[in-house]
């Protein structure tokens, strides 16, 4: 039997659709090709016939609610602390089942990797490296406290997630690894002391999982498509705007083109109602404001035409959806700020593309979206720069590097 455990825990994890899953879920399977024994500790709903690799610990706010006074004291720390998912119960209860899996392998090699967000997940890994003498890898999909994401939020969440981010991870964790080239500067420049110990693994794609076009002939109709849920800046708003002005200016069509959005919408994230109203009227408008599982989420995408990517608040995050989209080889459409990572990747990626920025004047912004639809909007093949970079297996690859270079060093 193989003497290396890596002990990972992933708040999202299959059968979660959330695409803060996928991540973990290549480095975990990659893993194993690689002779490592991986066992996950995941939030995710708990399955029938569950892995046996896989322990589902289901997250009390959500499982046991209004029950005690730790569901009101985790509310309340959400409210005034930590926005959004948290996992702190589930932290100490995860953390608890990893201490017995690292007891029960005691003639093991044991190193934990925890994967945020959610800040659960990092506390789990903290709670764990403070009581047991194992190499912990903190692993961040995005940085905790990059102030480019933060607006909208208040002082006090500013600086709790500082202070978990700076006296938590980046004073205990053996490792850090950022996926963007970015957020691993930020951390460098941030914590100068740790500098040595950050590293850079990009996001990417499964090859195994690839998700090719679906023509759809004789359509007349343009259909360009967004899957997944806009929250605190992923906005669409000045996207859809922009296409209103165009079809009220006659330079598109509303026959001739739909905009699908799939997945929950929060209302800061679109214009006004009347806004919708009028979008549905015109036909060009096709808003899907709830969640839809994956399979039917990824059966539009491969049907459409073009993929919409939004991600304008942030110049250091490359979300997940890019590593979706760019294997199916249809064009993007993406709402980014100048010179992100985003469209540093989208520019050698090999497929058509167009970026609006929210530093565009208003005619730039609708002269790009409209130079984008006179495109033929054909599906292309990714670049081999960017089969050969994003890659699962060499992630995982860089991933067993960082694991043996730990152990080596101990």
């Amino acid at each position: 039997m193989n003497n290396d455990l890596v002990l990972m825990f992933a708040y999202h994890y299959p059968p979660d659709t959330a695409i803060g899953g996928a991540r973990p879920y290549r480095f975990s399977k990659y893993l194993k090709r690689l002779g490592y024994r991986v066992h996950v500790i995941s939030a995710a709903a708990s399955v029938e016939t569950p892995e046996a690799d896989v322990s589902y610990v289901a997250d009390p706010l959500y499982a046991e609610p209004r029950k005690g006074a730790g569901w009101q004291a985790e509310r309340v720390i959400r409210r005034f602390l930590l926005p959004g998912a948290s996992g702190l119960r589930w932290a100490f209860r995860a953390s608890r089942l990893a201490r017995d899996l690292i007891r029960g392998n005691a003639g093991s090699r044991v190193t934990v990797l925890s994967t945020y967000p959610p800040v659960g997940a990092h506390v789990a890994g903290w709670l764990v490296a403070k009581s047991e003498k194992v190499p912990w890898i903190a692993d961040f999909r995005d940085p905790m406290a990059d102030r480019s994401v933060l607006d909208g939020y208040s002082a006090l969440h500013k600086m709790s997630l500082a202070f978990l981010e700076s006296r938590m991870v980046l004073k205990r964790a053996s490792l850090v690894i950022a996926n963007t080239d970015t957020a691993a500067d930020h951390f460098r420049q941030t914590y100068p002391r740790r500098a040595a110990d950050v590293h850079l693994i990009w996001n990417g794609f499964d090859p195994e999982n690839r998700f090719d076009p679906i023509p759809v002939p004789g359509r007349v109709r343009r259909v360009v498509t967004h899957t997944g849920e806009l929250y605190v800046g992923r906005t669409a708003a000045p996207m859809l705007e922009s296409i209103q002005r165009l079809i009220d200016a006659g330079r598109l069509r509303a026959d001739r083109l739909t905009l699908r959005l799939i997945g929950p919408a929060a209302p800061y994230c679109l214009p006004g109602e009347q806004f919708l109203e009028r979008a549905r009227a015109q036909g060009w408008l096709d808003l899907v404001n709830d969640s839809v599982p994956r399979d039917e989420a990824l059966t539009v995408m491969r049907g459409s035409d073009a993929l919409l990517l939004l991600q304008p608040q942030s110049t250091v995050q490359v979300p997940g959806k890019l590593f979706e989209y760019l294997p199916t080889g249809h064009p993007i459409l993406a709402y980014v700020p100048k010179d992100s990572p985003v469209e540093r990747i989208l520019a050698q990626s090999g497929i058509l593309y167009r970026c609006v920025h929210p530093e565009d004047s208003r005619a730039e912004f609708d002269n790009a979206i409209a130079d984008f639809f006179e495109l033929p909007l054909e599906p292309g093949r990714p670049s081999a720069w960017f089969e050969e970079n994003f890659r699962a297996e060499k992630q995982a690859g860089e991933l067993d590097r960082l694991i043996r270079q730990l152990h080596a060093e101990k």
